[in-house]
């Protein structure tokens, strides 16, 4: 075991020190990486996707397989920001201790090291009848997810998908969605000095629309596993050019962030009302739109997962929903039960000094692989 989990080290080193920063570097040498390390064990994966932002994938088929697993993680990361606001250089997988720092570390190049190690390990068991399937997406940290949409072209039926997110406190099996919208508000534009008082203010307009809707308590819904519940978040406003004119244009951004009793298309109703309501010329585009999802806690691997982690684990773990939406939110439209995240120990992803704890990678591993051979023996 020691040898497993040195290996899925220095892989992990291996992956941080490969920039795939997104919106700065193409995944072309991380997944050429990948690609290379499992030709290495002697499987036969496949790049996909555009040649800027391609993706991996891998079938492991073992004869007699009763199951089915999906083994899912991206390539790649959120920048690293301005490198003086790290301790440690943020390409450098610098090792402190018990702790590994780097940029995607913990989100989620671990991961990729991790699933790659236990597909090789699965694979040369003879009794653990399963089949894999290995994806590792592209373009993930935008949010635009197109690596994950290329990937469940050729993703085969799974009895259950398990994502690469990180943290060991917790087992997420779900995800709040989103709805993220521009709102413009068009005005007429004049002279501020008027004593007609000409124009239509498109800000006061705007003001009034976003009054309105945050009086719906869109933000405020709860329900089982989602107790934290759904937020409304006006993210930004702008509008007018100078401070001597009725301003004529005014946009604004809202990202919403929707539990499973929340149907995005009554959300933009409620919205377009209030717009009516309030009498304004405006249009209401959406930008980005995914649904909330939640894995049935009595779902057999997820029971198993659970029971496992909670016998290795020093202390019991809890099933939970997550408040950040995920590729298992794209996932989730094919119906499979979805282990959104669990794994190693971590903190600061998305912020400096990201870090795993290292000592806490072999009672991950060994979660994962008892709670699949015992799952394949069912």
């Amino acid at each position: 075991m020691r040898d497993r989990i040195e290996n899925i080290l220095a892989f992990t080193q291996q992956l941080v020190e490969i920039p795939s920063q997104n919106g700065i570097d193409s995944e072309a040498a991380i997944a050429q990486a990948v690609l290379d390390r499992l030709q290495a064990d002697g499987f036969s994966p496949q790049l996909i996707g555009s040649d800027d932002h391609p993706s991996v994938i891998c079938r492991i088929e073992k004869p007699g397989a009763t199951r089915h697993l999906w083994l899912e993680s991206c390539l790649d990361t959120v920048p690293a920001g301005t490198e003086d606001n790290w301790d440690h250089p943020p390409l450098a997988a610098t090792a402190v201790g018990e702790r590994l720092y780097g940029r995607g570390v913990a989100d989620a190049k671990l991961a990729i090291a991790l699933f790659c190690e236990l597909a090789g390990d699965l694979h040369a068991d003879p009794d653990v009848p399963v089949s894999l399937f290995l994806g590792f997406d592209a373009d993930e940290q935008s949010g635009r997810f197109t690596g994950i949409r290329d990937v469940m072209q050729q993703a085969p039926v799974a009895d259950v998908c398990i994502l690469g997110y990180q943290g060991i406190d917790e087992i997420s099996i779900g995800a709040r969605g989103w709805l993220r919208l521009k709102l413009t508000v068009r005005g007429q534009a004049a002279h501020t000095g008027d004593p007609a008082g000409q124009g239509v203010n498109a800000v006061h307009a705007m003001a009034q629309i976003i009054t309105g809707i945050t009086a719906l308590e869109i933000g405020q819904a709860r329900t089982d596993f989602f107790e934290f519940g759904s937020a409304l978040n006006v993210a930004q406003i702008s509008g007018g050019v100078a401070i001597n004119m009725v301003p004529d244009h005014c946009e604004a951004l809202l990202d919403i962030r929707l539990i499973p009793d929340q149907d995005p298309d009554q959300v933009v109703a409620q919205i377009h009302q209030v717009g009516k309501v309030a009498g304004a010329d405006y249009t209401l585009d959406i930008l980005q739109q995914e649904q909330a999802y939640l894995t049935d806690p009595q779902e057999p691997f997820v029971r198993l997962l659970h029971d496992t982690a909670c016998r290795i684990l020093p202390e019991p773990i809890s099933l939970v929903a997550s408040g950040q939406g995920s590729v298992g939110n794209v996932v989730s439209q094919l119906g499979i039960p979805i282990i959104n995240a669990f794994g190693a120990a971590c903190g600061n992803a998305h912020a400096p000094n990201e870090w795993i704890d290292t000592t806490t990678v072999e009672p991950v591993y060994q979660i994962y692989r008892q709670s699949i051979a015992n799952f394949a023996a069912h």
